[in-house]
């Protein structure tokens, strides 16, 4: 698989026709689908945490997560002609084989997989090998320019996607966690791979848009929901710099800013986008362009209102001041 047409048509978008000052980038970002479940479940599946998982879906969940909000929310988002979607992961609810499946023929006709990128959240980790054996359904959707096709999926991430001035950095922050727990973490390893990845990006003048499930700032979620490795994680980009991070998990939307070396980068996470529970079904926009003295990011949330019509929400223009830019 190779990303060249779409990747190049964005890269065209990023320089303009006949101006030094780019035309720009639109940006979609997602997460927290929570596709329905299938109708039967193995009972041999159910020899673990996800008996559990089960017995919310069918209490609660299922009248949660509605696949017509999510139509309704996605129709909306196609209809403005975004050139990249992010999904947060958490496309599954126990991380059952048959759920990977529906999400790939999902995730096909959410768009071509050079233009949409995904990562895994803590259901497609929620027991031991379910992530690592579902991996294989959407590595398209997940997996790097750079990286073969064969790629082991338990040293895979970061991912990197470069798309005209664009550094698109996937970080997976699913692990399996304890009964009654959600939460994820990055890990030594990954870090050490992320270090690198963020210097050599930031060398090549790149925004670097980062996308994790899990909040990496502390007090987001509960602690039974956090990044176990919050703080090892903030220094690095604290270190390293970063320009913008996405999340999800938390079905609810947060506008917050993380110092760094090269200035404040906001950390941004939206609601699931099949929930009207906690906050109602939303997504975010973003038109990235680049400025005298770094990038511009116009941000406009898209949300379902309450008789199930798309409505605009909270709109903000930021100025993402970086002396390494262009």
């Amino acid at each position: 698989w190779r990303a060249g047409p779409v990747s190049d048509m964005v890269a065209m978008a990023m320089q303009g026709p006949e101006s030094n000052t780019p035309a720009g980038v639109t940006l979609a970002h997602i997460s927290d689908p929570h596709l329905p479940l299938p109708v039967t479940v193995p009972l041999r599946e159910l020899l673990n945490k996800r008996l559990l998982g089960l017995l919310s879906w069918r209490t609660k969940r299922h009248r949660r997560h509605r696949p017509e909000i999510l139509a309704r929310l996605i129709a909306d988002m196609q209809a403005h002609a975004p050139d990249l979607v992010m999904v947060s992961g958490d496309l599954t609810n126990l991380g059952l084989d048959s759920e990977y499946r529906a999400a790939r023929h999902w995730l096909d006709a959410l768009g071509d997989p050079a233009r949409v990128m995904t990562i895994p959240g803590n259901h497609e980790a929620l027991v031991t090998g379910s992530w690592d054996k579902g991996a294989a359904q959407w590595q398209p959707y997940w997996q790097g320019d750079a990286a073969p096709e064969n790629a082991d999926v338990t040293c895979a991430f970061p991912v990197l996607r470069r798309r005209g001035a664009l550094a698109l950095i996937g970080v997976s922050s699913a692990v399996v966690s304890p009964l009654g727990f959600a939460v994820g973490e990055v890990g030594a390893a990954q870090r050490d791979r992320l270090t690198v990845l963020l210097r050599q990006t930031r060398e090549e003048g790149l925004f670097r848009l980062m996308m994790i499930h899990h909040p990496p700032l502390l007090g987001t979620v509960s602690p039974r929901k956090h990044l176990r490795d919050h703080v090892e994680f903030c220094a690095l980009l604290e270190r390293e710099g970063v320009e913008m991070v996405l999340h999800g998990h938390s079905h609810r939307s947060h506008h917050q800013s993380l110092p760094t070396r090269d200035g404040p980068a906001p950390v941004i996470g939206v609601p699931s986008a099949s929930s009207m529970h906690h906050e109602p079904a939303a997504y975010n926009l973003y038109r990235i362009t680049q400025s005298a003295d770094g990038w511009e990011v116009e941000l406009s949330a898209r949300h379902v209102g309450a008789d199930q019509r798309m409505e605009t929400g909270r709109c903000a223009t930021m100025a993402i001041a970086r002396g390494h830019a262009g």
